[in-house]
């Protein structure tokens, strides 16, 4: 994923990656150690030449078990004058893990900008973000409605659609890799397919930013590509985990710079155990060893904790899914963590022309009875699985005459 945000006559340019076999532990994500990702970042419209070579990344999260690092690293450039402010940019590479289509072929993260003043609230704009973690892991032939969480400072209106190689080509030997899979673009829901052959599939989606529902010129396009493994089990579709935080928090958080944000994650499993709760974390986050959660086998957890930097000011997501040792995977759930400055904004000006103190109670208004049904449906759901899952115990466990 490439994002950015314009600051200060500069555009800070922010791209994730993920690698199979690249060195990452807790020790390498504390010491903040750079890791060789290889390839380039290279300027196509606008500017020319390479930004960055070879890419390097800052490890933050990683799989023991799936074998995988995922990391991010932010630079800044100022772009030279052109006459419609208009700029691509992107991360190119080879080679793809195998892929059960699409072959182990280039990758190519397609990112789009422009830096023209607003009309319609006089600043220049910034890019929507996104998250996801970076193995999606679904069971074969079971449903799947996987929602990837976008957000924007701007407050503008964000789509999803399927990144296309026609010109210019944003995905290479990524586009068209998960075949018969829909999505719902307006509120970027990615409906699964998960009758394929058992294997690795890859999903590459751009996410556009619009001044209204009814816009057709995005203000800016990020690439989002992310693997999908289907695996096959004798285990009951409704039988994967549950993930949620156990602290009462709302879906977003507010925290100051330079101050400590904890949060402990738990898991529960309708089967043997957790064998991993993988996260997608801000730079910087530690997350402690898996541990049982008191005497049952069904309950895990991990600790979270992060010192956001006044460098990170601005919207972050976070997320986290539980794996259990059959390789079921929890729905992936997310919290926004605000880092505000002293005065309560995200961003420098506040957006649309609103007071630090508007900005944050816009954002918490705009999302509120969206986030609410999330929510609700969350709490539902996972309330039927704790249910189901102790009903199955109960009947495990009684004697039989």
């Amino acid at each position: 994923m490439i994002t950015w945000k314009y600051k200060d006559n500069q555009v800070y340019i922010t791209y994730k990656v993920s690698f199979i076999g690249h060195i990452c532990n807790s020790i390498s994500i504390f010491n903040g150690t750079l890791v060789d990702g290889g390839g380039n970042f290279e300027c196509f419209e606008g500017c020319s030449g390479n930004l960055i070579s070879p890419v390097s990344y800052y490890c933050t999260d990683y799989s023991v078990v799936d074998n995988w690092a995922y990391g991010q690293r932010t630079f800044n450039i100022t772009f030279p004058s052109t006459s419609d402010n208009l700029y691509t940019f992107g991360y190119s590479s080879c080679c793809w893990a195998s892929l059960v289509e699409g072959g182990i072929g280039n990758w190519l993260l397609l990112s789009k900008a422009n830096l023209s003043i607003r009309q319609d609230n006089g600043r220049i704009n910034s890019s929507p973000i996104s998250a996801m973690q970076p193995v999606v892991i679904v069971k074969k032939n079971c449903w799947y409605a996987l929602k990837i969480p976008v957000l924007d400072e701007d407050d503008d209106v964000v789509k999803c659609r399927w990144a296309n190689n026609s010109s210019p080509d944003e995905c290479k030997d990524a586009c068209n890799g998960l075949k018969h899979s829909i999505l719902d673009q307006k509120n970027c829901i990615l409906y699964i397919n998960t009758t394929l052959a058992i294997g690795r599939y890859v999903v590459a989606l751009q996410i556009e930013d619009f001044g209204n529902e009814h816009d057709t010129n995005a203000f800016s396009s990020i690439p989002l590509q992310f693997i999908v493994r289907i695996y096959d089990q004798t285990t009951m579709c409704d039988e994967k985990p549950s993930v949620g935080i156990i602290a009462k928090v709302g879906s977003l958080i507010s925290i100051p710079p330079n101050t400590m944000f904890h949060q402990t994650i738990i898991a529960r499993s309708a089967s043997p155990g957790i064998s991993e709760i993988n996260t997608v974390s801000p730079l910087g986050m530690l997350k402690s060893e898996l541990l049982k959660y008191g005497s049952s086998n069904d309950l895990w957890y991990v600790n979270v904790t992060w010192t956001p930097r006044t460098e990170d000011i601005g919207i972050q997501i976070f997320c986290y899914t539980a794996i259990d040792v059959d390789r079921q995977a929890s729905d992936q759930e997310c919290k926004t963590l605000i880092i505000t400055d002293t005065e309560g904004c995200v961003s420098n000006p506040c957006a649309k022309g609103s007071s630090c103190t508007e900005q944050i109670n816009g954002l918490q208004k705009n999302m509120h009875w969206s986030h609410i049904i999330t929510v609700i449906i969350e709490l539902h759901n996972s309330i039927l699985r704790v249910i189901i899952s102790y009903l199955k115990y109960n009947r495990q466990q009684r004697p039989k005459h």
